[in-house]
C-alpha cells in the first residue's frame, strides 16, 4: 500500500474535528489547544499508509492522553508515608462537593476498618458545619466543630488533636474560596502551616469547565491529587483531562452519585477508552 507524510493539508481537518470533539467534551480550550498542537509536532511527516491517517491520529491521541493523565495515586502507599495521625485536607472552590466528599472518604475509611474524624474548617458558609455533621451521624464518625466565624485552623488542630489521641485518621473540611478572596486563601495557607496535612485534596466539579483552570490555579503547589466529583451529571469528563494538563498532578477519584459508595478510584486506561469510543 502506497505510504504518504502526513501535512497540514491532511492534518489540518482531522485536528480541527478532534478539538471540536474535546470541547463537546467540556475540556478546556486551553488543554484542547495544547493536545492539538502535541499531536501536531508529533505526527506532521510521519510516513502513514493510505487512508489510514484517521487511525493515525487517533492512536497518537491514545498516546497524548497516557502521558497527560496520571491514575497514580496510591492512597495506601500516602497513608504509609504519613505522619500519626494521618491528616487530610479537602480543599476546592464553594460547590464543588468537598463536604460530600468529605463523607465519603469517611465512609470508605470506616469500610477498611479505620476510624475517623471529621473536622468542619468550613466556618464560614452557612449550614456547612450541620451538613458535615449530618455526614459524621451517617458514617459513624465525630465531627469535631467550633463557632460559624471562628478560625478554621483551630478547628483542624482540634481535630487532629483528637485523631491523635484516639488512633484516627483527621479528615479535615476546608471553606470554598475563590481566587480573588485573598483572606480565605490566607486562612487556608494559616491551616496548612499550623497542621501539616499529610494528604491534600482538590476537589473540583465535573461540570465546571474551563472554570476548573482558575481552580487549579487558585491552590496552585497547596494540593498533592485531584478529587473530580459531580461524573454522574457530566460523563463526558473533559474536567479530568482539563484539570490534569494545568496541574500535572494525579486524579485519585472520582465522585459518580449522592451515595457514601459512589467514589471510585481514577482508571485513566478505562477512562480513556471511553473518550475515544
Amino acid at each position: 500500500v502506497a505510504e504518504k507524510e502526513l501535512d497540514e493539508e491532511t492534518l489540518n481537518p482531522l485536528l480541527e474535528e478532534l478539538r471540536l470533539k474535546l470541547l463537546k467534551n467540556n475540556v478546556s480550550l486551553e488543554a484542547a489547544e495544547a493536545i492539538e498542537e502535541e499531536l501536531r509536532e508529533t505526527l506532521t511527516g510521519r510516513e502513514v499508509k493510505r487512508g489510514k491517517a484517521e487511525e493515525v491520529v487517533e492512536e497518537a491521541l491514545k498516546e497524548v492522553l497516557e502521558e497527560l493523565l496520571d491514575d497514580s495515586f496510591d492512597l495506601a502507599r500516602a497513608l504509609d508515608e504519613a505522619s500519626e495521625p494521618p491528616v487530610m485536607f479537602l480543599m476546592g472552590f464553594n460547590g464543588s462537593g468537598k463536604t460530600t466528599t468529605a463523607g465519603k472518604l469517611g465512609s470508605m475509611f470506616e469500610d477498611m476498618g479505620m476510624e475517623t474524624v471529621l473536622g468542619a474548617g468550613d466556618t464560614f458558609r452557612a449550614a456547612s458545619i450541620e451538613q458535615l455533621e449530618e455526614h459524621g451521624e451517617n458514617i459513624g464518625s465525630k465531627v469535631i466543630s467550633h463557632e460559624y466565624e471562628s478560625d478554621p485552623a483551630a478547628v483542624a488542630y482540634d481535630a487532629v488533636e483528637h485523631a491523635d489521641n484516639e488512633d484516627k485518621i483527621a479528615i479535615i473540611d476546608t471553606a470554598g474560596r475563590s481566587h480573588s478572596d485573598e483572606n480565605l486563601m490566607g486562612e487556608l495557607e494559616k491551616m496548612v502551616r499550623v497542621n501539616e496535612p499529610d494528604i491534600s485534596f482538590l476537589v473540583v466539579d465535573a461540570l465546571a469547565g474551563n472554570d476548573v483552570l482558575e481552580q487549579a490555579e487558585a491552590y496552585e503547589g497547596m494540593f498533592d491529587a485531584v478529587i473530580v466529583t459531580k461524573m454522574d451529571v457530566d460523563e463526558n469528563g473533559g474536567a479530568i483531562i482539563s484539570i490534569s494538563e494545568r496541574s500535572g498532578k494525579p486524579v485519585a477519584y472520582l465522585g459518580t452519585g449522592q451515595d457514601y459508595s459512589d467514589i471510585e478510584e481514577f482508571d485513566k486506561e478505562q477512562f480513556i477508552d471511553q473518550i475515544l469510543s
